[in-house]
């Protein structure tokens, strides 16, 4: 088993405590980076400001947006075009050992829970994230410039996890 099949193969309690870590680990690499702030006649914040959170504001905004015009449509498709399918009722009985007609929706419906619920985090975690670059980002303070980066990393790393979501059940669609 993959390492891929191996996150998504958990509970969404561990899926979010390792994206969790994951942006962690971002936010403790960027502090031990520029601890101190860069030492180019101007500090952090300052460089953060003037580079990066106009194009974070933008981008979060914009994928935001996009985000939540295609969650729908992804989750209706998939619910019509491979977790309502009796190809794929069959093979989740006989993976679960019963019959098709003792099949419980929320245990067929499960994966295209849980690909919603992170589509739903990744949509507030962008707005938020958009939100954040002209609040908080605009103290004139590093810690809160390296805030709002950490946040646009949590938010990439929960993108991500839905994009594999996707991927995995896109794959079970084709067969593949």
């Amino acid at each position: 088993m993959n390492l891929i099949k191996a996150h998504i193969n958990k509970g969404l309690k561990v899926q979010f405590t390792v994206l969790f870590l994951v942006s962690v680990c971002f936010l403790i690499s960027t502090y031990l980076i520029y601890n101190g702030d860069i030492d180019c006649n101007q500090p952090f914040y300052d460089f953060y400001q003037k580079n990066l959170r106009g194009y974070l504001f933008s981008g979060f905004i914009s994928v935001g947006s996009f985000l939540l015009s295609l969650h729908t449509f992804v989750i209706v498709s998939l619910k019509d075009k491979l977790f309502s399918t009796e190809s794929y009722k069959n093979i989740f009985a006989d993976s679960k050992n019963i019959k098709v007609e003792d099949i419980k929706e929320k245990e067929l419906y499960l994966p295209l829970d849980r690909l919603s619920c992170f589509l739903n985090l990744s949509i507030w975690l962008a707005i938020i994230t958009a939100i954040s670059q002209f609040t908080v980002g605009l103290a004139n303070y590093s810690p809160a410039s390296i805030f709002c980066i950490w946040l646009a990393m949590l938010t990439i790393c929960f993108m991500l996890n839905s994009l594999i979501l996707i991927r995995e059940n896109i794959k079970v669609m084709l067969k593949q």
